[in-house]
């Protein structure tokens, strides 16, 4: 198999001839360390939440960008290589230190969602899927091609920000309902444009729960979320990873009505991999869990093996796994062991069958 046969058979449940391994997002640094040598980009450094703008403003752009650089998903072998044109948002954001987002908040309220509706930049306009088409004709075929989307779930919650749409789930339903609604029109148009390009699939990054559990309960989503998401999700015609940190046991049923062929990242400690693997194994591709706290920033070469191992030995029996992180592989990490990390993979993900076997 290549890595888009190799890609796809694992997202439609299937068992392909080696596990696959794909990251959804490599900070700009980590690719600099994994490389080697300085990457001269006009987006270097460039953390996309997802495009921002202000009340009162109009966005144009989708900021564009690819989620790896080419040459890091050659040095690693990975199957898959993706490119982003996420939903514009409206929050405070302060960039720290370490090269990351933090979120201080939202923008959008009552008062302020006319002028939201009127900033979304005008869906079908050509000019914001150039470079993603240019991107699908530049890398087609070496490997199993992906866009970075947000459905709707994670642009409501960073645009209101997390707590303040807690409360207007409760106590301004209609409010909260107008934005998911106005947001799976949107998406529905551009998953629509998307569609035209030629992706191998999506990966969807719309988090909805910590640890914890969700942020809302079964009957939130069942009479805000999905009936307003479900339309843009029915565009989506090639397979689909659905990305959500936290424990995700309670609505997992509730979001599998929107039809993801895999689910993501498999936050260690959050779900009972085990229990997941048994109970949602066949209906979903498992995609994940290389912890990203420990493995893949101060682990030792017996500690790698023994996280890939544990991943292979749970999740990629019978197929339908995709080993990746267990998040993004953000500026935290240590680059030197992502590259250990990819080596042993390379070797292991070889050694597994359809019954989690290994072959001699």
């Amino acid at each position: 198999m290549n890595s888009v046969e190799r890609m796809l058979t694992a997202l439609r449940g299937g068992t392909p001839d080696k596990v696959p391994f794909a990251f959804g997002y490599i900070h700009p640094r980590i690719r600099e360390g994994i490389l080697g040598a300085t990457i001269p980009d006009e987006h270097h450094y460039k953390v996309n939440w997802s495009p921002t703008f202000l009340p009162g403003e109009r966005c144009t752009t989708l900021e564009p960008d690819e989620s790896t650089d080419v040459r890091v998903a050659r040095k690693l072998g990975l199957d898959a290589l993706g490119f982003q044109l996420l939903t514009p948002v409206i929050p405070k954001l302060e960039l720290t230190a370490a090269g990351t987002y933090a979120l201080k908040g939202g923008l959008l309220t009552p008062e302020t969602l006319g002028a939201w509706k009127q900033g979304l930049p005008e869906v079908d306009d050509p000019a914001l899927y150039r470079e993603g088409e240019a991107f699908v004709q530049r890398y087609r075929g070496e490997f199993a091609l992906f866009c970075r989307i947000r459905l709707g779930f994670s642009p409501t919650l960073i645009s209101m920000g997390q707590k303040a749409c807690q409360e207007y789930v409760k106590s301004a339903p209609d409010f909260v309902k107008e934005v998911v609604s106005t947001y799976g029109q949107w998406m529905k148009k551009h998953i629509r444009n998307l569609m035209e390009l030629g992706f191998d699939f999506l990966w969807s990054f719309d988090d909805l729960a910590d640890r914890i559990g969700p942020f809302f309960t079964s009957k939130e989503l069942q009479d805000i979320f999905i009936p307003a998401l479900l339309p843009a999700a029915q565009e989506i015609k090639t397979p689909w990873i659905f990305h959500s940190d936290g424990n995700l046991f309670p609505v997992l049923d509730d979001l599998m009505t929107l039809g993801m062929s895999g689910l993501h990242p498999l936050e260690p400690g959050a779900m009972d991999l085990k229990l997941l693997k048994r109970e949602y194994g066949k209906k979903l591709c498992l995609v994940g869990n290389i912890d990203i706290k420990h493995t893949m920033t101060d682990a030792t070469d017996e500690e790698i093996r023994q996280c890939i191992d544990t991943c292979m030995d749970t999740l990629a029996h019978d197929g339908g796994y995709i080993i990746s992180d267990s998040n993004s592989v953000p500026a935290s990490v240590n680059p030197d062991n992502i590259v250990k990390i990819s080596e042993y993979i390379q070797k292991a993900r070889c050694v597994y069958a359809a019954n989690g076997h290994t072959q001699q």
